[in-house]
């Protein structure tokens, strides 16, 4: 066997190897009930009746009926919700297997093996694969964009073309965010300034996008609806609420996934690249951009959620090991190179695992978080404690069985007590709020009042004000939870932590 045989074969066992062990690891405990996040059913719903409301672009959706097909899965909701986290699984692993190989274009065997093992046991990665959620399928095409950008600036051709398009498209087809890669794309195509490159690229480009969404050209009227939805969202936020901008929330999300350790080996990165500036190609000036100016952009929008910030955090911890190169290679005079960088690569993967602030954990709290569920903590504990003749108004995130809700009620399991769901102007709501004041609720007969933070904690967070529109019911609904928190007695309570759907931080309060 040539060296180039065997350098390709070992390459090739280690992206397979890669990937099963990290589908394997992000895989695991995904088997909480799938109304738990707010969008999961809506997906499944879609995916049982093919009828797509084009929320997002259809990678997900779209490689989740294939694999439910070819897998026969059962068609009722949870069995589709967990093939479908199992498909997120699958493309965070094609994502850290795409990051690996770009570490191994970049700097080598050592880097790819550090970037793989960050990637592996990176807690937002971890997070995002137990949901039916397109941010997983993003960063796989994201990844892919950045890989094959990289390898088109190395050595331009029609194919490398074609393979970038087929990145872009994969993205866009993942999340309308998606088109942000061509911000990577097209610079590093310009550099190379061919026709038929540039053709090959948009043709695969197209193929890609169409070839997926094919359902989108059938219903344009739902496109543009939903479309111009999520635009509005982007633009304006949601469920009434708004922050100032621009807003630092992109600094937030950076600190929650960027380890202590990732630090230092940034600063060494950008300084390393700041002295080679002259030298590197296309590709490495638009890669060390790009993530900076993707943060720039989201402190614009008033939506914002530390899962939108992922396609940074995920460049940034692999510049930590690219800086971890860097260092190895300014310190090599005094030190033996592998020695400097096996130092940093291991506190970069060691750093993963603990949770190194009150609010900020890392791989194994969350690993702790997903083997527990504080709503079935909390049915347990009224079918003991709570009489049966008691009536419970409740937040939305608090998931206890309405009774007008047949398939709801059955689904969790059924309680003595009463559930009332609230409403507003005859819609329900997410707000026991919306059932106030505590006088109206006595009058009507409710004893309890169970309530999330997931739900009211919008209304003391000082980063976000009311829309103008509902400033007043904002009003009501902050006054109400403060004077149910000051004159209610507390009965029982877990707080908020780090995987929300199953610890959204719930208080029960008897009315006094």
């Amino acid at each position: 066997m040539s060296e180039l045989a065997r350098s390709r074969f070992l390459l090739a066992a280690w992206c397979v190897a890669l990937f099963a062990f990290s589908f394997a690891l992000n895989s695991r405990h995904q088997q909480f009930p799938y109304y738990y996040h707010p969008d999961e059913p809506g997906k499944v719903e879609q995916i049982l009746t093919g009828e797509w409301n084009l929320h997002h672009p259809l990678l997900l959706l779209q490689a989740t009926k294939l694999g439910v097909a070819l897998a026969g899965t059962e068609r009722a909701e949870q069995p589709i919700v967990e093939a479908g986290r199992a498909v997120s699984a699958l493309f965070i692993a094609g994502a850290i297997v795409a990051l690996s190989l770009l570490a191994f274009c970049w700097r080598g065997w050592g880097a790819a093996i550090a970037t793989g093992a960050v990637f592996a046991w990176h807690h937002q990665l971890y997070e995002l694969s137990h949901y039916l959620k397109e941010d997983s399928a993003l960063l796989f095409g994201i990844a892919l964009a950045c890989l094959t950008a990289w390898l088109y600036a190395e050595r331009p051709s029609s194919q490398r073309a074609a393979f970038l398009g087929l990145a872009c498209g994969l993205a866009i087809s993942g999340k309308y965010l998606g088109i942000v890669t061509l911000g990577i794309a097209l610079p590093v195509l310009w550099r190379a300034s061919r026709t038929r490159f540039s053709a090959a690229f948009v043709i695969a480009l197209l193929a890609t996008v169409i070839l997926v969404n094919l359902p989108v050209f059938a219903h344009l009227d739902t496109f543009r609806s939903s479309f111009s939805r999520e635009t509005a969202l982007v633009v304006k936020g949601q469920s009434g609420m708004t922050r100032n901008l621009p807003h630092s929330e992109s600094w937030s999300a950076f600190l929650d996934n960027a380890t202590p350790a990732m630090w230092p080996l940034l600063l060494i990165f950008f300084y390393a690249r700041s002295r080679q500036r002259r030298s590197i190609n296309a590709a490495e000036i638009v890669l060390t951009l790009f993530p900076v100016a993707f943060a720039l952009v989201l402190s614009f929008s008033p939506k914002s959620n530390d899962r939108y910030f992922l396609p940074a955090s995920a460049l940034f911890a692999l510049f930590a090991v690219i800086g971890a190169s860097d260092l190895a290679r300014l310190l090599s005079p005094r030190f033996p190179r592998p020695l400097v960088f096996g130092v940093a690569a291991v506190a970069l993967v060691a750093a993963q695992f603990p949770s190194w602030s009150a609010s900020r954990g890392g791989w194994l709290a969350y690993e702790r978080a997903f083997q527990t569920d504080d709503n079935a903590d909390l049915i347990a504990w009224l079918n003991s404690n709570v009489p049966p003749g008691a009536v419970i108004a409740k937040d939305n995130r608090v998931a206890l069985p309405d009774p007008r809700r047949k398939k709801h009620a059955a689904r969790l399991g059924i309680i003595p007590q009463k559930v009332i769901t609230p409403t507003w102007e005859g819609k329900r709501t997410n707000f026991a709020a919306d059932l106030g004041p505590l006088e109206k609720m006595r009058a009507e007969g409710i004893t309890h009042v169970a309530v999330s933070e997931m739900d009211y904690g919008k209304f003391f967070r000082a980063s976000l004000r009311p829309q103008d529109s509902d400033r007043a019911n904002f009003e009501r609904r902050r006054a109400f939870y403060e004077r149910l928190f000051r004159e209610a007695e507390l009965l029982w309570h877990r707080d908020k932590s780090l995987v929300l759907y199953l610890h959204p931080g719930i208080r029960v309060y008897r009315l006094r």
